[in-house]
């Protein structure tokens, strides 16, 4: 069976694109020795709340006793005011994260940790727990149409990954964030805000969070509920480790976030197809993983 057909490597690309988003957020973090737990409901909370805007007809369920009909909108409002939702929400929750870790010294497993809990426990006491069904059809079409059979939600990857290269390259932010990553003491000797760079770090996540929902609620055509996402947050983490974002603070590149992401959709994608057991997949991601990670060790340990 050949795995690395043209039809097979776009439908990689295609699950790999809003991942990408995902794991261009958390690469940010991992910068500052930190990581985020909160991805996975992140994106339940988005892919819910970009459902019930762009909700074909009426909503079937409720949000705290309320039902929603966003009918009368405009489609392309619709949109818009769905994906500004998404970043907002996004957005709000990773500030406060990253205001307790940035001003109380708060590890962000902790502040993360806390924001994942209150996320899924918020999302599903509104919801009930219930999906909130299809979008719009019409709506997929919009914002990422097949031309030619090209699917076009890999150009929002590619746009995501060249505008964050160049924060991190460009950038005077950039380069703070290198700074604080690699020594936060130097980096406040020599003038530079930690506290306004992790909160910066925490925000740009966000706000790529809510994006990556949005273009996963749109790919899968709605479907949005608390439980979706569930663990995206270690293949989010585990694709950046891979990728060479080193957990010791201030080393990685976004070419290797990049690479990362495709490893992992790639490995997913192939051992799907063989017809794997799910369980044995996470077999799989687990040697990846802690290979990559002592590898890392390694190079860490030899330049003390």
């Amino acid at each position: 069976m050949k795995l690395l057909t043209y039809n097979n490597i776009l439908n990689i690309l295609q699950q790999a694109s809003p991942r990408m988003f995902l794991a261009l957020g958390v690469a940010g973090l991992i910068l500052l020795t930190g990581t985020d737990l909160s991805i996975g409901r992140m994106v339940g909370m988005g892919m819910t709340t970009a459902t019930i805007i762009m909700h074909q007809g009426i909503n079937t369920g409720a949000v705290f006793g309320h039902v929603f009909d966003f009918t009368g909108m405009p489609i392309g409002l619709r949109v818009i005011f769905a994906l500004f939702m998404c970043i907002l929400l996004s957005t709000c929750f990773t500030a406060i994260g990253g205001f307790f870790t940035a001003k109380f010294k708060m590890h962000p497993f902790i502040s993360t940790m806390a924001n994942m809990l209150v996320i899924f426990g918020l999302v599903t006491y509104a919801t009930k727990g219930v999906s909130f069904g299809a979008i719009e059809p019409a709506i997929p079409k919009m914002i990422i149409p097949k031309i030619n059979g090209f699917p076009t939600i890999i150009l929002w990857a590619v746009a995501a990954i060249v505008i964050v290269w160049f924060i991190w390259n460009k950038t005077t932010f950039g380069k703070n964030l290198y700074a604080v990553g690699g020594n936060p003491e130097a980096a406040a000797v020599s003038g530079i805000s930690v506290f306004w760079v992790t909160m910066g770090a925490f925000i740009l996540a966000g706000i790529l969070y809510g994006f990556g929902s949005w273009l996963e609620c749109a790919r899968m055509v709605g479907s949005g509920s608390a439980a979706y996402g569930q663990g995206w947050e270690m293949d989010a983490i585990a694709a950046c480790v891979v990728g060479g974002v080193s957990f010791t603070g201030g080393i990685g590149k976004i070419s290797g976030v990049v690479v990362g992401v495709l490893i992992f959709t790639v490995l997913i994608y192939s051992l799907t197809i063989l017809g794997i057991d799910t369980n044995l997949q996470f077999v799989f991601e687990g040697i990846i993983i802690i290979t990559a990670v002592t590898l890392d060790c390694l190079k860490y340990v030899q330049k003390k």
